[in-house]
Order: structure tokens, then sequence, then C-alpha cells
């Protein structure tokens, strides 16, 4: 793993790191900045397998990694809790979340470090899953131990083909052909969908305030377009009109109807990059009965009204 970048790395080893490619072995010294660990900025991607043999300290990093455990144990220290490791556990680090290790034994961690506003972003269709909102949203930013506990444990097969996934990355970052970035990308996006698919299998008979707030928000990115009622989303949410409020502000810092707003106009913006598409019809197709209204929403958010979006778009 990484450590504090305030703190100096020089010469510190954290761990062995195993190229799964080429099997070569060589030390780790990195820092938690993504200057030294991705330094090209149009592509914050990098994956490492480390074996950890001694602890790591609390330390924090300015992107995200996704962590799968391949081998050895070890406690996994946070601000809100330790918890045990074991081969199989997958879990995702967001950039302010304090972390370490100790007590490690053989940990053989695959670190796949990444930018989600370049990788994550846009992906409309892993958006709709309530695994991924569980697993790469709210469980790294969860406050509560228990939450922290729910975490994922891949089968072995599902271990098995998020290693190969892993192989794969590395296999087309080390050959460097035309196109590895697109290859990468698309590898990376079957890793979080797998990730996603399996949180939400491995959950669905354990139902907790987690997954049914990720189920909430994943109904939000699938039905955006219609009525949406929060009346029917706190049922959704199995809590009172005001619990279901509240819960969500903590959460995600903004009210639901400004999460929703959001998410309607954003799509719109998609959707106005094409010419053929006129202001009306994209407040209407986002879920805006009203274009007034919905030229007010977006000229607040993005500064500009929508037809100068549109013409701009056009330029």
């Amino acid at each position: 793993m990484t450590v504090p970048h305030k703190a100096s790395v020089a010469g510190k080893i954290l761990g062995t790191a195993t190229d799964l490619v080429a099997g070569q072995i060589r030390p780790q010294t990195r820092s938690g900045t993504s200057a030294g660990v991705m330094p090209d900025p149009r592509f914050r991607l990098r994956i490492t397998v480390v074996e950890h043999e001694h602890s790591c300290q609390m330390h924090t990093h300015e992107y995200s990694e996704i962590c799968l455990v391949f081998g050895g144990r070890a406690t996994h220290l946070t601000e809100y809790g330790n918890h045990p490791l074991g081969a199989g556990d997958a879990f995702v680090i967001n950039s302010d979340n304090r972390h370490g290790f100790t007590d490690t034994h053989k940990l053989k961690l695959c670190n796949v470090m990444f930018d989600p506003r370049q990788f994550l972003s846009g992906q409309r269709d892993l958006h709709r899953l309530m695994g991924y909102h569980a697993l790469f949203d709210l469980q790294p930013r969860a406050t509560h131990p228990k939450e922290f506990r729910e975490r994922l444990h891949l089968l072995p097969t599902d271990l098995s083909r998020a290693q190969q996934l892993v192989v794969s990355m590395q296999d087309e970052t080390s050959r460097h052909e035309e196109g590895w970035q697109t290859v990468v990308h698309s590898f990376f996006l079957q890793l979080a969908t797998l990730l996603s698919r399996c949180y939400a299998s491995q959950q669905k008979h354990q139902v907790t305030p987690l997954t049914r707030l990720a189920n909430v928000v994943a109904h939000i990115q699938k039905h955006f377009r219609e009525p949406l009622r929060i009346e029917d989303l706190a049922r959704l949410a199995h809590l009172s009109t005001s619990q279901f409020q509240r819960t969500f502000k903590r959460s995600y810092n903004t009210t639901v109807v400004k999460f929703v707003t959001r998410l309607r106009l954003h799509e719109a913006c998609e959707l106005l990059k094409d010419l053929n598409n006129d202001v009306t019809r994209a407040a209407l197709e986002c879920g805006f009965n009203s274009p007034a209204f919905f030229s007010t929403q977006f000229k607040e958010l993005m500064g500009e009204s929508p037809s100068a979006y549109r013409r701009r778009q056009g330029q």
C-alpha cells in the first residue's frame, strides 16, 4: 500500500511487489501522490501486487484503490475499527480513507490504483448496479463499524476471474501496443462490474441499511427520467420519510431532490452535445416537466443557459 504523502519515503520499503506477467520481484517505495505512482495525468491507473510481511502505518492518498487479497492474512486498520483480512476479501479505498495493516502474515495484496473521475464517470450501466453504489461509494465513506464489516468476500471462482482481469491489465500495460489504454479501461470496467455483481449477490439475503440505501440510489439511476416521490424512495429504503431524508443527506451531503436534479442535468448535458436535440426535448427526456425550470436549474449548475451550452458544443 502507500504511505502518507507528507512523510518522506526515501528508502521506505513497504513490501515485495510481484509482477504477475514477468515474475519479477522488486522493492516498493511509493508515495501517496499520483505524481509518483501514476505520472501520466491522462491515464491515472496502476496495478501492483504486494506481499506484506510488516505492518503498514495508517495513511491516505489522493487516488482510489480496488484492493484484492490474493493470499495470506492481516488486520485492516481504519478510523472506525479494525477488521481481519484473508484470501478472497475485496474492498475499495477512496482518497479520504485513512487505513493501514498490521499482524500481516504472507499478505498478498493486489492494488488497482485509479482516478475515479477518469475510469468511473459517465458509466451509466455500471451506476445502475446496487453493488456498485455499495462497494465503490457508500462503504468507503461509511462511519459505522458494522458497515465496514459488510465487505465483499469473493468465492474462489470469482477471485480467479478477478486475478485473470488483473493479469490482462498488467499484460496490456507492459506491452504498450496501440490501443492499450482502451483495452485496459475495458478490463477495469469488467473488474468493477464483476465486483459489483458479486457484492449484490452476496448481500441479497442480508438486507442492511447500507444495501437498502444503495438499492435506492440504483433505483434513482434507472428511473431518473420518471417522476420520483420521496415517500416511495423512503419505502424502498424501509425508512420513514424523515429518516430517509436524514440518512440520505448524511451519506451524500445533499438532499434527495438536489441529487436527482443534478443527475438529470448531467444527462441533459449529454443530450445537448447532439445538436439534433433541442432544449425542450432535452428537458422533457430528462424528467423536467417545465423547460423554464430546467433552464433555471441548468444555468445554476453549469453557469450558462442550455441554449448557450448547446451552441458551444457545435463550435
